[in-house]
This record gives C-alpha cells, sequence and structure tokens, in this order.
C-alpha cells in the first residue's frame, strides 16, 4: 500500500520532503539563497591566497635564488673561505714596504678524510712528509673532522712537503695556493707599518667579515687601514660542485704613504747609533712636511721585528716584546708624554709678543737666576737658577739662540719691569695651539698632552698655584706634558707662517689596478693667533740658535736652519731627556724634525746630534754642489 506523505510546519523534525520546498512557497523558512557578498568574500579571498602563494614562490624562486642554491650545495659539498692577499703598502716613492710571498696550505676535507683513518700506512707516510706525530695528526683529523667541513691541516708548507703530498695523494687532502706577508726592513719601519695577527673571538663576533682562517692588522697602517687592506675572499669547493666554478680571493687595496724610505731608514739608523754610543736605549724622532703636515719619517726606541709576528712567536720574543718594561710596541712619537723643556720657548715668546708683554728689544741683564720672596714669610725666599751662568744683555733672540731661562721666567710669571703672561693667558695660548688635544694622525694609540691650570693643582692635589708653577710651565717644566707629535707640529706651524695641519701617513689609496681610491687631502686643524710679523720674528731668532746659539754644529748645513734645543729634568739631578727640534731651509722650509732621547745622566745633546747626521745626509742629497 502507497505509503502517505504530509507535510507538517509545526513538528520540529524536518521529513525528507520538506526539504524540496522552495523558497517562493509559502514555507520559505525551509530555504533560503546565500547572500551575493558570501561568494564575492570568498572569491576575493581564494585570490588572496594564491597572490600570496604567487609572491613567496617567486621570492623564493627568483629573490632568494642564491641563497638557498647555497644552501643546497652546501648539502652536497664542502667549501673553504679563501683569504685574501693584503694589499700592499709602499713609500712615496713606490717602494714597497711590505711583501706577499706566494706558500702553500694543506686542507682536508671531512667527509673524505675520514678514510684516511683506515690507512696506517698512509697516514703515517703523510705525517713524515708534513715532520708530525703520526698520533698527533691523526687526532687532529678525528677532532676537526666532527665539528667543520674543511680545516687546515698545516700553513705554509714547504716545496719538498708540497711534493710529496701531491705523490702520495692522500683522500680528503688537497694542496691549495696562499700568501704570506712579510715586512721590508721590519725594525726600521715596523712603528709606522704595524703587523698582522690572527683573529681572536672579538674580532669573529663583532664582524662578519671574518673566518677562522683570516688576519687582521694589529698596530700601525696595517690596522688603521684594515678596510682597505683585507681585500675579498675566495671559496673553493670540494665533492659535488661540477655545476660550480671556484671564486678567486681579491687582492685588497694600496695604501701609497707620505713616508720617504730612504729618509726613514737614515732617522732610524742616527737614532739608534746615538742612543747606543750614549748606553741609552728610549728614544723617538719625527720629521714632517711643514706644509702640509705629512709625515716623512717616524721611529720610536725601543723597536721591535714585525716578521716575527707572521713567523710566529717563540715564548722567549713573546717576553721581550710583551713582558717588556720598556715597551717596545709603545710608540713614543705619538704615546709618549714629556716635558717639552726649553722647545716651548719660541711659543712662550710669541705669546709675548703677542700680548705686548715684551718686544724684540725688550732685555735682561745676565743670565743667572732670580729670587722670589715665599709671599707668606718673608724670611723664606725661592731661587730659580739658570741652566748655566750667562752674563750680558738678554733680548729675545739671544734668549731663544742662548736658552736663557730667566728671560723666559721673566715672560711667563713676571720680574722686575716685565709683568708676565700669567697662567690664564699662557693656558689660552696652549689650548688654541692643541697641545692638550688630540692631533689626528692616522696611527692607533695617540695621546693628548696636558696642560695644568690653578684649578686642577687645586681639584687634584689641594694645593694653591703659585709663581714657580708658573715659572716652571714657561720653560716647559712642571706639569705641563706634551708628545713629540704636537712639538713638530706646533715647529711645523712656526715654519708654515701659522698653521697647525693634522699629522697624515698615508698619502693615497689605490686599487691593485692603480685607480685612485681616496686621495688623502691635507687638513688644517688650526690657526696659531700671532701675527705675521711676531712669527717671522720667532723664525729669525731661531736661525740664532745655529749662528751663535746652542745649535752651532748646524754651521755645516748647506741651508740655514731654524732650531731650539731642551733639555726637561726627569730625576732631579740625576737624568735628564734630551730634545731637539727645527726646520729647513728657514725661509722655504721642506722638513720640520723633532728628536727626543730619555734618561741621559747630563745634557750632551744627544738629541741635535741625531738630527744634525740627518739634516747633513738629507740637505746633502738635495742641495746641489
Amino acid at each position: 500500500m502507497p505509503k502517505e506523505y504530509r507535510v507538517s510546519i509545526h513538528d520540529d523534525v524536518l521529513t525528507p520532503e520538506e526539504t524540496l520546498f522552495d523558497a517562493g512557497s509559502e514555507f520559505s523558512n525551509l530555504e533560503r539563497p546565500i547572500p551575493s557578498h558570501v561568494f564575492r568574500f570568498t572569491l576575493w579571498g581564494i585570490a588572496l591566497l594564491l597572490v600570496v602563494i604567487f609572491s613567496v614562490s617567486f621570492k623564493f624562486g627568483v629573490f632568494d635564488h642564491a641563497q638557498y642554491a647555497g644552501l643546497a650545495l652546501q648539502n652536497r659539498s664542502s667549501n673553504f673561505s679563501v683569504p685574501a692577499p693584503r694589499g700592499i703598502i709602499t713609500d712615496a716613492t713606490g717602494q714597497s714596504l711590505v711583501k706577499n710571498t706566494p706558500s702553500f696550505d694543506l686542507l682536508a676535507v671531512s667527509k673524505e678524510v675520514k678514510l684516511l683513518l683506515k690507512e696506517p700506512a698512509q697516514i703515517a707516510a703523510v705525517a713524515k712528509a708534513l715532520n708530525v706525530d703520526v698520533d698527533e695528526l691523526s687526532q687532529r683529523i678525528t677532532e676537526q673532522s666532527t665539528v667543520t667541513s674543511v680545516f687546515p691541516v698545516t700553513l705554509d708548507m714547504s716545496k719538498d712537503q708540497v711534493l710529496a703530498i701531491q705523490y702520495l695523494a692522500p683522500p680528503g687532502m688537497y694542496v691549495v695556493p696562499d700568501v704570506k706577508r712579510s715586512y721590508v726592513d721590519g725594525s726600521m719601519f715596523s712603528q709606522i707599518v704595524g703587523y698582522i695577527g690572527k683573529v681572536n673571538k672579538d674580532d669573529l663576533t663583532s664582524d662578519p667579515y671574518y673566518m677562522i682562517t683570516d688576519s687582521v692588522g694589529r698596530l700601525g697602517i696595517e690596522s688603521q687601514y684594515e678596510k682597505y687592506l683585507r681585500g675579498d675572499h675566495g671559496r673553493l669547493f670540494f665533492g659535488d660542485t661540477t655545476d660550480v666554478a671556484d671564486v678567486d680571493a681579491t687582492t685588497g687595496d694600496t695604501i701609497i704613504l707620505n713616508i720617504n724610505a730612504d729618509l726613514q731608514r737614515e732617522l732610524y739608523v742616527q737614532t739608534k747609533k746615538i742612543l747606543a754610543e750614549a748606553g741609552l736605549s728610549r728614544g723617538a724622532a719625527i720629521i714632517q712636511n711643514p706644509d702640509n703636515g705629512a709625515v716623512l719619517a717616524m721611529v720610536s726606541f725601543p723597536t721591535f721585528d714585525n716578521n716575527t709576528f707572521v713567523k710566529g712567536l717563540s715564548q722567549k720574543q713573546y717576553d721581550s716584546i710583551f713582558n717588556n718594561p720598556a715597551r717596545p710596541l709603545f710608540n713614543r712619537v705619538i704615546s709618549g708624554l714629556y716635558n717639552p723643556g726649553s722647545t716651548i720657548k719660541p711659543l712662550m715668546g710669541l705669546m709675548g709678543l703677542e700680548e705686548h708683554i715684551i718686544t724684540p728689544n725688550t732685555t735682561i741683564q745676565d743670565c743667572v737666576s732670580i729670587t722670589i720672596p715665599n709671599p707668606y714669610n718673608p724670611d723664606v725666599s725661592y731661587i730659580f737658577k739658570n741652566w748655566r751662568v750667562d752674563l750680558g744683555a738678554f733680548n729675545l733672540r739671544r734668549a731663544i739662540a742662548d736658552s736663557c731661562n730667566i728671560f723666559f721666567f721673566s715672560v711667563g710669571g713676571g720680574f722686575g719691569k716685565i709683568v708676565g703672561l700669567g697662567v690664564e693667558r699662557i693656558v689660552h695660548y696652549l689650548q688654541s695651539v692643541l697641545a692638550d688635544d688630540i692631533l689626528g694622525i692616522d696611527l692607533t694609540g695617540e695621546a693628548s698632552g696636558f696642560v695644568p691650570t690653578p684649578d686642577w693643582k687645586e681639584s687634584n692635589r689641594g694645593e694653591q698655584w703659585y709663581q714657580g708653577d708658573t715659572y716652571n710651565i714657561s720653560i716647559g717644566q712642571g706639569d705641563l706634558s706634551v708628545t713629540p707629535l704636537w712639538l713638530n707640529a706646533y715647529i711645523s706651524a712656526v715654519a708654515n707662517g701659522g698653521t697647525m695641519y693634522q699629522p697624515q701617513v698615508a698619502y693615497r689609496i689605490t686599487d691593485i689596478d692603480g685607480n685612485i681610491i681616496k686621495n688623502i687631502q691635507p687638513q688644517v686643524l688650526a690657526k696659531m693667533p700671532f701675527s705675521d710679523a711676531n712669527l717671522a720674528e720667532i723664525k729669525s731668532d731661531m736661525q740664532e740658535t745655529v749662528i751663535s746659539g746652542t745649535a752651532g754644529i748646524f754651521k755645516d748645513i748647506p741651508v740655514s736652519v731654524a732650531a731650539k734645543t731642551g733639555t726637561a729634568e726627569v730625576a732631579k739631578g740625576r737624568s735628564i731627556n734630551s730634545l731637539f727640534t727645527a726646520f729647513a731651509p728657514a725661509n722655504n722650509p721642506e722638513i720640520s724634525m723633532t728628536v727626543l732621547i730619555e734618561g741621559s745622566a747630563s745634557n750632551q745633546g744627544y738629541a741635535l746630534r741625531v738630527a744634525h747626521e740627518v739634516f747633513k745626509w738629507y740637505f746633502a742629497k738635495t742641495v746641489l754642489p
């Protein structure tokens, strides 16, 4: 019997037949159309998803192709970062101060070299060829192959070792070319050129450029211009690399210095000779072009041979450099702080002239001593002496030529009819010529000088400033301290008419093909606050030092020399530093020079003698007979 169907809209249960009603019926609550905006949202969602998928695929396949291709290559091969040959460093005439010598290293590929451990006879033969213990070699291979894909077995192989390894052809070992750094006349140039050393953890974490096999500049030009000298890494691939070519390393840039190598050698030889004759070991000297600040030569003693760092230091060598109280790595020209002694007197003369404290014709009678009473106790007085007894009238010219302390005591602190500059004006002028500033030489480790003030003395020593303190700084003693670099910079400014230049060791940077990357232009640091007339007066007075004063030895130089001798007492009555500063030719200066010899027992003029020999050599070469 056929089943009867009926529809009830009151029941909660929906029968199958009821689903056939459409929205047009009176039972429209059973079927409703989906709103059109739902279809639009769905369509846009699908489209957006497709765009995202396409964009990500395009990024991975095109933009990040090299990255992921590299990862894929690493999965099927091993590679080794090849250190780049460092750039060359030359002097101003093109003489190379460094050498890159071809060498060979032995690398091991971890996945392959493990097979060698299974061949006792062959690994013994390899150990013999490399002149190492076989157990030590086996241990190194075992340890290194678990932590890296490629590692060096030995560096800087001899020719015989290369031939032996090529003959043995051990699995997983490859002879690869490298470059070994060495230095020409290392000890003579080491304070300028510096040295390189293997990278450490700090280098690796601070700069992503470095790899474990790299070297880095540690001192001098090697350090200062590291980013130019280091070049770009190469890469060697081992394994399944038929579709990948090795990448050649790119040599670093060339640094051309202002240094004149022949002048540098002469300065080194003469300074070393005088030190040896005097039984001393510490000294410093610098020569510059006063017209632009270019550093032409610079030595500091004791020095070191930078080639020892390339070869690797023995314990004895390490102790002689790093545990040596004389500090051979310490560049005394740029880092040493010393009393300038009488070499400050031309500057004091300029101050006195500029402030109208004196004129060129101001005179004192005799240069012996002055006595200053204690302002708080009339029964006590202080005697300030000259370094020798000199009689007669002393004007500014004779005071500079004969280095009269009494005249400059008077200029600085006042005495008799000369009212004196006073400490405030002296400090002002010293600071205006950068005596307590960094000059910015392109070498690491420059120190700034120190100019004492009454406030400093009060806060640091709990003492007031006395007239005697002013007297002391007026002759370059007391707490006033400067670097030989600053001394030469100030005397260069006197020579050139009042411009203080930044000292510069490097002149130009080029690529390996000689294309100029950077010209290092002279940089003006300051203008001396003195009139042209006063500067001309002091230049003339400094010439008198040679004509009739304490630098008479320079009379045999074939050009006019403007000079100032100096001594600075280090340990009262026991030790002095000998100083000398000069420029020549006096009216058209080519070079300015400052020399310091430390620790003499008496005033023997050691610095003067060094400078004389160098000037004689230099002008014999440059002045026609």
